[in-house]
């Protein structure tokens, strides 16, 4: 039964779709993060700066916290 199998990718698909759609419509100018459920069971942060287009993905919420801390704290 394969169609089981791909319901975990498709609904990470759809929720990326969604939260593109969300992203689109709302003018916020402030960072973005949020967090994808693999189809493995792991997970994925991610976020994205509306001011300056940036954008990243990471394996863990350190390492996101991290990138967020070096674009925004420490200069």
């Amino acid at each position: 039964m394969k169609i089981f199998d791909r319901w975990p990718l498709l609904e990470s698909k759809l929720a990326q779709a969604w939260h593109n759609l969300v992203r689109f419509v709302t003018t916020s100018s402030q960072l973005q993060v949020w967090q994808t459920h693999l189809a493995n069971g792991n997970c994925s942060w991610h976020a994205y700066d509306p001011m300056t287009g940036r954008s990243a993905c990471f394996g863990s919420e350190a390492d996101m916290r991290i990138w967020i801390e070096t674009q925004y704290y420490i200069k």
